[in-house]
């Protein structure tokens, strides 16, 4: 269920906010000034070159060259977990930080150098919109010493990442989340008929809904169709997210095998966000309680000789607070102690903030 907006110009207001609609079990980030979208540093400044090699090769290039840098100073934990070190360290990755705890939030959407905007921002993900994928993503992102797209190798029908997926949209859509597997599946559904091009996941959908004019009967021969377009998938499991996952796998499919021109930005599926939650404890990630989102994309050709298209996953919050009075609201959360040397809790960060504490009182 969507929250309607929020405004605060306190911490007290912020605090009741969060008391009142119960937020507890949420995912919060803040951002000191409005950006376009919710976006990862890896995506949030690249525009494809119509080249004949797009941001999936050179994601793998730059996690790659990183780990030929560093891998042989790792230890088993880090390297298994080797895309939260990287984003810990500062390279560029498809990771977007969030933390389960509110006042962090709050204070990186009031922290600047200069206030010279109007307010910051948090935003709150529903946790039910989301799915631990920590041990899915830190077995395959990264294998036998080679960094890995998890969507891309998805695409290309990899046979343990798409069994991996469908445990995940299980757990997702499981008996206690009130979730119907069967709205994914519209949602897919709706997605290719947008692209009449794209032949053989339009051509499942005609025939499926022939079947399903049979009523009963009809729905027992999905599995069959299936298979049909799909020889080497494995039909056991619920239905839905067969169907889901089938039809996820013909559409991306269809977009590699299509030669007509393809708009540069087609949008992502309608996926839950896969949340990941490493052991990896930094002091920086055990203070401010962080999480990261694993923000999916794919790159595509847009016609036969270039790279031309990124399809991203949009972070769609479930609220938004508009935060007011930033450098007022930094003084409030300082006297409970959320301040710089607490955030980042290293050596520099507490000089810094001993430096500011004592020359701003001269």
């Amino acid at each position: 269920m969507e929250e309607k907006d929020r405004k605060i110009s306190s911490l007290g207001e912020y605090i009741n906010i969060i008391k009142k609609l119960g937020l507890h079990n949420h995912y919060f980030r803040g951002e000191n000034q409005k950006y376009p979208s919710i976006s990862s540093s890896l995506i949030r400044d690249y525009v494809p070159k119509g080249e004949q090699y797009g941001l999936v090769d050179i994601y793998a290039n730059l996690l790659n060259a990183y780990f030929q840098e560093v891998g042989y100073e790792l230890n088993k934990m880090q390297e298994e977990n080797f895309l939260a070190f990287s984003q810990h360290h500062g390279l560029k990755t498809n990771l977007i930080d969030f933390t389960t705890a509110p006042l962090v939030a709050l204070y990186f959407a009031c922290d600047r150098k200069k206030y010279d905007v109007d307010k910051g921002y948090v935003y709150v993900l529903n946790e039910e919109n989301t799915v631990d994928a920590s041990e899915f993503l830190c077995k395959y992102s990264i294998k036998e010493h080679f960094c890995h797209n998890i969507f891309s190798q998805l695409a290309w029908n990899d046979k343990d990442i798409v069994n991996g997926f469908r445990v995940l949209l299980e757990k997702y859509t499981g008996l206690l989340s009130g979730k119907n597997p069967f709205d994914l599946v519209k949602g897919m559904a709706k997605q290719i008929q947008e692209y009449p091009q794209f032949e053989k996941s339009n051509s499942y959908l005609c025939e499926r809904k022939k079947l399903l004019q049979k009523g009963m009967d009809g729905i027992g021969d999905l599995p069959e169709l299936v298979l049909r377009y799909l020889p080497d998938f494995d039909i056991l499991g619920g239905l839905g997210i067969v169907e889901f996952t089938a039809l996820f796998l013909l559409f991306f499919d269809d977009m590699r095998c299509t030669y007509t021109n393809l708009p540069p930005n087609i949008p992502f599926p309608q996926i839950p966000y896969f949340m990941y939650k490493t052991p990896l404890k930094f002091d920086r990630i055990r203070n401010q309680n962080g999480v990261f989102l694993y923000q999916a994309f794919i790159d595509y050709q847009t016609d036969l000789d270039e790279v031309g298209g990124l399809m991203v996953q949009q972070v769609i919050p479930s609220m938004v607070i508009e935060v007011f009075n930033q450098k007022e609201i930094m003084e409030e959360l300082d006297l409970v102690g959320i301040n710089k040397k607490f955030i980042y809790g290293d050596f520099d960060n507490t000089a810094q903030y001993i430096n500011k504490k004592i020359f701003d009182n001269i």
